[in-house]
């Protein structure tokens, strides 16, 4: 009787151990691969190809449910898992709060002067941005307008009233903020499916911890934002809010934020859009989406031209740099790059055409999709990570038990 009870009390020692220590390593990895991206950044395409092909990897694995243990960890764990998080969390928040006040005496790279001078133009001078010289990106003066959506302008209306990145990146502070709210909600509050067991609070609590921890963890994220003033925290803050939306059904939400996603820069909101498309469809989720693109309209109207020239067919035909795979791929093969990206979305809409729309699988595949475009995409500059530190987070936090499933998975006893 003995031997029973101490061959039980230690396989659940062994348990917990396993789920902590996967829990540990996934968080570990998601560090090393940030690092990585922010130490390899300029002229390193290979550097940033070999990252993605591991976040591919971790996604694949555990952004499917795979290796999902049959049972919750125990208290002890999501305490321990809870606790690493919170403390994360504020030892990333003492080291961001220096960093964000001394980046307000910074200036700003082209990206966050665009956004200024766009709001200006449209707020203080009542001008068009789309159709005026905003931040001149090469030498067609034809693209020298603003490059991203009419959405992108309201949405940091302040910076056209508060100049040299002020009113910018006290935008970014709330955009920042909210974006960690949801990926909590999306980490914590998150069904694993329908009809799955109710998760725990402590369970709910140590996914959300780990999950802002991890999103705000690289550096990366602050020297793009505040730094550099990039934008990329809005449009991927609406993506996350969507699938939010998707998770409680709430179809004219989810399909509203998508498409102002959509209508602030076209990625990375174009993507979760196109994995809409599915045999059945909620009719609220198109009205919704329809909705999310009206602030096109009045710049349509204003100058068509000039918004379709630079909005899309610059983003379109730019010229390649540096970091992208272009720089080291001969130029006959050029075109696979294209041909990869088509097929890319080709197959993540297939996968999911007869799948109803779930949160989950939706942002796992928004995510590989995005890693698709990319890598193949005509540059790979540091911004457009913004985009995967809180998805990947939030994949990495739903799965963060899953290690030991995977390794060693169950057998089926035999009949």
């Amino acid at each position: 009787m003995e031997s029973s009870s101490q061959r039980s009390s230690e396989a659940v020692g062994l348990r917990e151990v396993g789920f902590l220590v996967s829990s540990v390593l996934i968080l570990v990895a998601y560090h090393l691969i940030f690092l990585l991206f922010h130490r390899y950044d300029w002229n390193q395409p290979v550097v940033k190809l070999a990252c993605f092909e591991v976040l591919v990897l971790m996604i694949v694995a555990l952004g499917f449910g795979r290796g999902a243990p049959a049972r919750e960890a125990p208290r002890v764990v999501l305490t321990i898992e809870a606790v690493i998080g919170c403390a994360l969390l504020a030892w990333e928040i003492v080291h961001a709060v220096p960093m964000i006040r001394a980046s307000f005496h910074a200036g700003m790279n082209d990206l966050g002067w665009t956004t200024e001078n766009a709001a200006k133009y449209l707020f203080v001078e009542h001008t068009n941005p789309f159709a005026r010289s905003v931040a001149p990106i090469g030498n067609d003066p034809a693209y020298f307008g603003y490059k991203y959506g009419p959405t992108m302008i309201f949405a940091y209306a302040l910076a056209g009233f508060l100049q040299n990145g002020l009113g910018l990146k006290i935008t970014n502070i709330v955009y920042c903020v909210a974006t960690g709210a949801v990926v909590a909600y999306l980490a914590g509050w998150t069904p694993r499916a329908s009809g799955a067991r109710p998760r725990s609070l402590g369970e709910r609590v140590a996914a959300a911890s780990l999950a802002c921890a991890m999103t705000f963890l690289p550096e990366r994220l602050y020297h793009e934002t505040f730094n550099q003033g990039a934008q990329d925290i809005f449009p991927i803050f609406m993506v996350l809010l969507s699938v939010a939306f998707v998770a409680r059904k709430q179809w004219l939400l989810a399909g509203l934020v998508a498409g102002l996603s959509f209508s602030a820069r076209f990625a990375p909101g174009a993507f979760l859009i196109v994995l809409f498309l599915r045999r059945r469809i909620p009719p609220r989720l198109i009205i919704g989406g329809v909705l999310g693109m009206l602030p096109f309209v009045p710049f349509l109207l204003w100058d068509a031209p000039a918004l379709i020239r630079n909005v899309f067919l610059f983003h379109g035909f730019k010229a390649y740099d540096s970091t992208s795979l272009y720089s080291v791929t001969p130029v006959e093969l050029h075109f696979l790059f294209s041909v990869f990206q088509a097929a890319a979305v080709a197959l993540a809409v297939a996968l999911s055409f007869r799948r109803a729309i779930e949160a989950r699988h939706l942002m796992a595949f928004v995510t590989l999709v995005l890693i698709a475009i990319e890598v193949s995409y005509r540059e790979m500059h540091g911004n457009h990570l913004i985009w995967f530190m809180p998805t990947v987070a939030v994949i990495f936090a739903w799965g963060r038990h899953d290690l030991p499933g995977l390794l060693f998975p169950r057998r089926e006893p035999r009949r």
